[in-house]
């Protein structure tokens, strides 16, 4: 050690005894608070000497205040001034301050005690700790940790939503060190991200309360028209109100209590050959557990062909899904009719013949009740309702792209079955505003907000991959919510998994304990370089464990969470992964935190009938065709012959023209 060291070390020296001799009591309530941080990591810990300390002062001084003065009632009362540098002294005081010094003493000794009851502060997130270690710099570890604010500043804005700033929408994420962050990945990031967001939420783990409802806040402000997927409806009587209040026109496709919402169309809706191709695929695909194979493509054709004949031979009061269901109770040669008069008059289009000629070519009946069973979900009278919009009394998917329009679609629970319903309903969705987009020079007069709870019991919807992929520059955001990353994986299959996740610059982990989701987070969290304290001492000798230990400082590599960490997670904790940014640890931002809320709380509504008045629509079917009675089979008839009951024996070929065309069909009749 050189001179210039031990004459630096004895100058601390010496003025650290003057400080010790001068304010011995000041010394110990600073060296309590800094060994209460260095023990538990906390910064807050520092302040319980501190806090306790000054409080007890205060209130001995007082009390002896308080004695002196009723020593003297009827007197003249000494003035006792408080001293409080006094206090951080040994000197002599006078009896109230000197009182005040025990009670600081007292109370440092007593904060430092409830320090070290909160034991260590092994949870500590922050730039510069993982788990309560501390953050170092060595990228041969690695070159994780978590983001501070200036980590985010490029991408994000802080604060809760408000109107009438240009960055007063984005996503809402939660709170970091108290402070409100937004995502801003659209208008901040170079170049702008897509405003798409995955979230990981299980049960219980406060995604309506902490996600949906903030950014569905965050969008009205921004002037964004919102798209809401709503299990049970009580998002529609909690916004709807306010969002009416704030210009927005809304509505309601109410699957729950169809009786109280907005009609749709899927036939009506269909415009081309291609849509009404992905609409029978995501009918018959979501309702199907096997979604591939010969028969599943029968039955698509046949459901294609239906929807042909209702849109150009039937009024548009009985052209909608339930009367699909109506036909496939026909007769073939009923309905073979109808395909040919209809084609033959010019009202059918050569694609819809075409459709209806390869679906009764073979298999048949297979496809009437493979189609039928998939299609079972229509045939309540409330849903089929639903789905019978006529123009003009339906709803206009594309008035959300145009002006601010907010749209719930009302989930009951349990919803899986309604997949095929969703997953067309969406489609179509997409579709309307990509076409509008497309008048509009690539881009829509006023964006669209998807905020889709319940992702996994929408269905597939076709080509979602697609959209994903693209739709940023139109202007249309999907934030979409999962139980577990493998529904995802059930619903699109991995390989998509991976495009629909890698499309999602934002995603969020509130909780949960599947293991697939929490591994997947824990991977992409990554590993940070972090200060590891070991300790040892030679035991070989029983002597030996009076010795003092050793302690070793080492740089290790640590995972930011492991898998079993995040399944035990704080419940109010969030972890965010984004995009050209170091991940976050967040705290949770319940939507009751922010400034609107009050409102929103006073405009509520009780029930959906406030918010969608019932509406009484009759449904029209089509009526069923006169059957003739088949004659009876000829019991004599051995095995090899005909089969009984066949369609081709009752069939009324209505001249020689139309029997050579069901002879090419069917065969000859017997």
């Amino acid at each position: 050690m050189n001179k210039v060291k031990i004459a630096t070390f004895a100058v601390i020296g010496l003025a650290g005894l003057a400080l010790v001799a001068a304010l011995p009591v000041g010394v110990l309530v600073g060296a309590a608070a800094f060994g209460a941080y260095r023990y538990s990591r906390r910064t807050a810990a520092a302040l319980f000497p501190l806090a306790l300390g000054v409080g007890l002062a205060l209130a001995f001084w007082y009390a002896a205040d308080l004695i002196n003065t009723l020593k003297h009632l009827g007197g003249t009362k000494p003035a006792v001034p408080l001293d409080i540098a006094g206090w951080m002294t040994m000197d002599r005081l006078d009896p109230a301050n000197r009182m005040a010094r025990v009670g600081l003493i007292l109370g440092t000794l007593g904060g430092v005690v409830l320090a070290l009851a909160r034991g260590r502060g092994g949870e500590l997130h922050d730039e510069r700790h993982v788990h309560g270690l501390r953050v170092a710099d060595s990228a041969a570890k690695g070159t994780r940790r978590w983001a501070g604010d200036r980590d985010i500043a490029h991408i994000c804005e802080f604060g809760p939503p408000k109107k009438d700033d240009k960055f007063g929408g984005g996503i809402v994420l939660g709170r970091l060190k108290g402070r409100i962050v937004r995502a801003q990945p659209a208008l901040k990031g170079k170049p702008p991200l897509p405003g798409h967001v995955m979230v990981a939420a299980g049960t219980g783990a406060g995604k309506t309360y902490s996600f949906v409802v903030p950014n569905a806040i965050a969008a009205a402000c921004a002037g964004e028209s919102i798209v809401l997927t709503d299990p049970k409806g009580e998002l529609t009587c909690l916004l709807a109100p306010w969002l009416k209040s704030q210009g927005y026109d809304v509505y309601v496709f109410n699957l729950q209590y169809p009786e109280w919402g907005d009609r749709w169309n899927p036939v009506l809706e269909c415009r081309d050959d291609e849509e009404i191709t992905a609409f029978a695929m995501a009918i018959v695909h979501n309702a199907a557990k096997d979604s591939s194979g010969y028969f599943v493509m029968k039955e698509i054709q046949l459901l294609k062909a239906l929807v042909y004949l209702l849109r150009a031979d039937f009024p548009p009061e009985q052209a909608h899904l339930r009367s699909v269901l109506s036909l496939l109770a026909w007769p073939i040669e009923a309905l073979d009719e109808r395909f040919q008069n209809a084609y033959r008059a010019g009202r059918l289009p050569r694609e819809g013949l075409e459709e209806w000629r390869g679906a009764v070519s073979s298999n048949i009946d297979n496809a009437v009740s493979g189609l039928t069973a998939k299609l079972g979900v229509i045939r309540a009278e409330p849903v089929a309702k639903l789905l019978a919009g006529v123009p003009g009394q339906m709803i206009d998917l594309s008035v959300l792209g145009r002006k601010k329009a907010a749209l719930f679609c009302v989930l009951p629970v349990n919803s899986g079955h309604l997949k095929p319903v969703l997953a067309t309903f969406y489609y179509f969705f997409f579709r309307r505003l990509y076409g509008l987009a497309a008048e509009y020079g690539g881009k829509l007069p006023n964006p669209t907000r998807f905020l889709l709870d319940e992702f996994a019991n929408i269905g597939q919807v076709p080509g979602f991959t697609e959209i994903i992929s693209t739709a940023r520059s139109l202007g249309i955001y999907v934030q979409f919510i999962l139980q577990s990353v493998k529904q995802l994986a059930d619903v699109y299959g991995a390989n998509e998994l991976e495009v629909i996740t890698g499309n999602c610059p934002v995603r969020l982990f509130l909780g949960g304990d599947d293991r697939t989701t929490t591994t997947y987070f824990s991977q992409q969290l990554g590993e940070a370089a972090v200060y590891s304290v070991s300790e040892s001492k030679d035991v070989t000798m029983p002597w030996d464990r009076l010795d003092v230990a050793k302690r070793r400082e080492t740089v290790v590599r640590r995972a930011l969470m492991e898998p079993e960490e995040l399944a035990g997670m704080d419940s109010m904790a969030a972890v965010c992964l984004m995009r050209w940014c170091l991940p976050l640890y967040l705290t949770k931002l319940g939507w009751e935190e922010l400034p609107q809320a009050k409102e929103i709380k006073e405009l509520a509504a009780s029930t959906l009938a406030d918010v969608a008045p019932k509406k009484d629509f009759r449904l029209e079917l089509p009526e069923m065709p006169e059957i003739e009675e088949a004659p009876k089979p000829d019991r004599d008839r051995k095995r090899g012959g005909e089969k009984k009951g066949s369609r081709t024996d009752t069939a009324d070929t209505g001249g020689d023209e139309d029997r050579d065309w069901l002879d090419d069909l069917f065969g000859p009749a017997q």
